[in-house]
């Protein structure tokens, strides 16, 4: 009896572009033999040989499913047409005991890689049996047909829907709306107006019509028309059902005037509904340009002011200031005294073409004015990143008399402007004790925001207060002071017995710092061993920010670690520079998991020269077991070499 051949062999077999001999390998009685030759077949291209040997395989219906489920994947690698008869015909048989169930997956799967009419019609005529509802035969077909876009599906699958109502029709539904084709429209305006369906029905039914063409809105639906189908679901309990809706009834004249109604009449609508609207209108304001649109201004500061509900009026905020422009000026600084919603606007009116700087300034230092609104007012010009706004702010921070949380807010606002002139005060505040630990800590922060030298032994002193807040700050503000004398000090905080959200936040803060943190990270490449798996990921995400070569010998030292072994892989991977291969190839001759040869093995591809390619080449033949993974980088080194795919 001919000897079986050995891995390394079908490997080699596969480089020489020595089809015969994996043909008769597949027909081998060795199984794992002939599953593997049977995954390398499916690279071989413009080989009839290697067709004939799968379809032989296919056909056997006393094969072992393992064979059929490798021939099947093999033949849709090939994207061979001439297998869709076959892989139909399996589909069609049913379930067995012999668990041909299990091969609906791969059939599929080899039937969407392969494509054209011929797949198309196939599925399409096994439309007539989705409602016998056969598990996961039937959750298979229909992704078939979703991923194939078959239009010649729909008319079968509207047949379906009907029977598979109202328990199994949300698959079907998705599946018309991955379609996308506009027959589908008129059951699907039903299915999404009609309280029968369920929330998940009609979730599924106003998402497949929002997958359709705006090219083909509104759909033939002669009466009742879609934008009056769609003001029941626009109300929906279901907040995804509304907004979806919302953004449908935007894309026709009648749909935006309902809209305009849901405004006008809110109390009868549910408060996401209201915000779905707001939240469409800042989204696409340009949908709804009239040209007087005063009347529809003063309704959207009307909902701004008056809402009940803090989520309506923030979107409306955000809708008055893309919708109004310049004219949601003075609404908009209004609402800064809205507990709730100060901190949104503010954002939104510092990102105005032409910031209000005077109007905020007065806001902030008229001590007559709301705490919310002069809050809102120091973060705004926090935001804006005009450095005038500086001495009002220390003004604030250095007033006894003003709120607590006011004066926090100006150290937030101190820090965002970067400005030199904030460092020495903020200083003075984050070494006071007597201070609240809370707005000492936000000093710290904004200390290591603007960076100055001179506070450098502030922020290091507040690395060892017994306050956690303000430890926790001054670790991470250490970042923004590029020095090896701030890099030294988070050296000493990530040891194995230190806390480990300190640890992490110093590993971070070292990878802020830059090139001075450089012989710190590689350092601390030696600990990875004795560190938690969170850690050493936070470590090598530093190491692979910086291009020096050292940080380079360092993550291929990680590479050791089974801590970091992963993240390592991944970032030399990315990395992708000739200068990897060495690290990568030593994942390959270590005992790792799996994904992470798979990195490696990716990762050397991607370098692509000739010693990448024969360290994968030489994992291969070693190996005593083929992955998909490694099958595919066979095919990409054959692809590289030239290696003859066709007769």
């Amino acid at each position: 009896m001919e000897r079986s051949p050995t891995i390394p062999e079908l490997v080699r077999m596969r480089m020489a572009g020595d089809v015969a001999g994996l043909c008769r390998a597949a027909r081998s009685e060795d199984h794992d033999v002939a599953l593997h030759a049977m995954q390398l077949l499916g690279g071989c291209e413009g080989r009839p040989e290697a067709v004939e040997a799968l379809l032989d395989c296919l056909r056997r219906r006393d094969q072992r499913h393992g064979m059929r489920w490798q021939a099947a994947q093999a033949l849709g690698r090939l994207r061979e047409r001439r297998a869709v008869p076959e892989l139909l015909r399996l589909l069609a048989e049913g379930e067995d005991r012999d668990g041909r169930a299990q091969l609906y997956k791969p059939a599929c799967d080899a039937l969407i890689a392969i494509g054209g009419p011929e797949a198309v019609r196939g599925l399409v005529g096994l439309c007539g049996e989705l409602a016998a509802g056969r598990g996961h035969w039937t959750v298979r077909v229909l992704d078939a047909l979703a991923r194939l876009r078959a239009p010649e599906a729909v008319g079968p699958l509207l047949v379906a829907l009907w029977e598979y109502l109202p328990e199994r029709a949300e698959r079907v539904v998705r599946t018309l709306g991955a379609i996308g084709d506009p027959r589908a429209a008129s059951a699907l305006l039903v299915l999404a107006h009609s309280p029968a369906s369920g929330v998940r029905l009609r979730r599924a039914a106003v998402a497949a019509l929002h997958a359709l063409p705006e090219a083909n809105w509104p759909p033939a639906h002669q009466w009742p028309s879609a934008a009056q189908l769609l003001q029941v679901p626009q109300r929906d309990p279901d907040p995804e059902t509304a907004r979806l809706a919302t953004a449908l009834l935007a894309r026709t004249e009648d749909g935006r005037d309902h809209l305009w109604d849901t405004l006008r009449a809110a109390s009868g609508a549910p408060p996401h509904a209201v915000a779905a609207v707001c939240a469409h209108l800042a989204e696409e304001p340009g949908r709804y340009a009239v040209p007087e649109p005063g009347e529809r201004h003063d309704l959207l500061r009307h909902h701004l002011r008056d809402a009940p509900v803090p989520s309506v009026r923030r979107a409306a905020a955000r809708a008055l200031f893309a919708y109004a422009g310049a004219a949601a000026g003075e609404a908009l600084l209004e609402a800064l005294g809205d507990a709730p919603l100060s901190d949104s606007v503010a954002d939104l009116v510092a990102q105005s073409p032409d910031p209000p700087l005077r109007e905020l300034l007065d806001l902030l230092t008229d001590a007559d004015r709301a705490v919310a609104q002069r809050r809102g007012a120091a973060r705004a010009l926090g935001a804006v990143g005009h450095t005038s706004a500086v001495p009002a702010l220390l003004a604030v921070l250095a007033d006894e008399e003003t709120p607590t949380d006011l004066r926090t807010d100006a150290v937030d606002a101190l820090g965002a402007l970067r400005h030199p002139e904030a460092a020495a005060p903020l200083a003075a505040l984050a070494q006071d004790e007597e201070r609240p630990g809370t707005r000492r800590a936000r000093a710290v922060r904004a200390l290591g925001r603007i960076g100055d030298p001179q506070t450098l032994p502030v922020v290091l002193a507040c690395a060892d207060s017994p306050h956690e807040a303000v430890r926790a700050r001054a670790v991470a503000a250490l970042g923004g002071f590029p020095v090896a004398r701030a890099a030294q000090a988070l050296k000493a905080l990530v040891t194995p017995d230190a806390d480990p959200e300190l640890a992490r936040a110093a590993v971070r803060a070292l990878g802020r710092i830059g090139a001075p943190a450089l012989p710190v990270l590689v350092e601390l490449a030696e600990l990875a061993d004795a560190v938690p798996e969170d850690l050493a990921a936070d470590l090598v995400a530093a190491l692979a920010a910086r291009p020096e070569a050292e940080a380079l010998t360092a993550l291929g030292r990680l590479a050791a670690s089974p801590s970091a072994e992963r993240a390592a892989a991944d970032a030399l991977s990315a990395r992708g520079t000739p200068d990897c291969a060495a690290p990568l190839a030593s994942f390959l001759h270590s005992d790792v998991h799996p994904f992470t040869r798979e990195a490696a093995v990716r990762g050397l591809l991607r370098i692509g020269t000739d010693e990448a390619h024969e360290h994968v080449l030489a994992h291969c033949i070693a190996a005593t077991h083929l992955y998909g993974w490694q099958v595919e980088a066979l095919d990409v080194i054959a692809e590289a070499r030239g290696v003859r795919r066709g007769p």
